[in-house]
């Protein structure tokens, strides 16, 4: 699997584990709505599926684990919105499990170099859901006022180690060779190591909102308003800085 479609398979697989390691870790459950996890727990199950979907069936053991990972979260929700809160929270913890277990399976879809893979995948999650976590979070705020800016904090913090990983994430991306098309992308990136580059740049960014994120997160009260506005650029630096990391990732 190569080219565009391939890239956003990794790019939504990343999202939707890291997305929910990083929910269960926020240690929210309990404390906030049920609404929240249906917001976040559906956004992740689509994001699961699509993953899912461009990946195809007939890629083994990979679309074995994504539809198990796939089926955990759509399954969390169902009870989520049955009801059943205690089932639906160990349901919502064995899918967070089986979507780190889907990373160094859909990293055998390599070439070659697939723990280096593995290490790219786990790194990207970190960056990508800390970052939509966060916004998710932070917009939960408007729902609870009286909700502690603890875990905003805790948000921002996961967001600052997500980051570091996508200064490692890029070296990593580096090490891989460019595809021999590129056109498939854009002309622009028959640059050599413009994509690393690139990636560079919008960690950079996301270096300095990290910084404003755990400063806001800290000022709560109507601060939390101004994170959230920071979360939005997090969420689109991650994005393309995940885009630019990963074009090298099938090769």
């Amino acid at each position: 699997m190569t080219g565009p479609a391939g890239v956003m398979s990794v790019i939504l697989l990343e999202t939707a584990v890291g997305g929910a390691v990083v929910m269960w870790a926020g240690g929210v459950w309990g404390v906030v709505r049920r609404g929240f996890f249906v917001l976040t727990g559906v956004f992740l199950a689509l994001c699961a599926a699509g993953a899912w979907a461009i990946t195809g069936t007939g890629a083994g053991a990979p679309s074995t684990a994504l539809a198990a990972f796939t089926i955990l979260l759509v399954v969390w929700q169902v009870l989520l919105l049955a009801g059943q809160q205690s089932a639906s929270r160990w349901v919502g913890l064995a899918a967070a499990v089986a979507g780190l277990v889907t990373l160094p399976v859909f990293a055998t879809l390599r070439d070659a170099a697939v723990a280096r893979g593995v290490a790219e995948l786990v790194l990207g999650s970190a960056f990508l859901g800390s970052a939509f976590y966060g916004l998710l979070l932070g917009h939960w705020y408007l729902v609870e006022r009286r909700l502690s800016n603890t875990y905003m904090i805790r948000g921002a913090r996961w967001f600052a180690v997500g980051t570091a990983g996508a200064i490692g994430a890029a070296a990593l991306s580096a090490m891989n060779p460019i595809p021999s098309d590129t056109t498939q992308f854009s002309p622009f990136l028959q640059t050599d190591d413009f994509t690393v580059l690139l990636a560079g740049g919008l960690v950079a960014i996301c270096v300095i909102i990290a910084g404003f994120l755990i400063r806001l997160a800290n000022e709560g009260g109507r601060s939390i308003q101004a994170a959230t506005g920071y979360f939005y650029l997090a969420v689109i630096m991650a994005f393309s800085a995940e885009m630019a990391s990963k074009f090298r990732f099938f090769v």
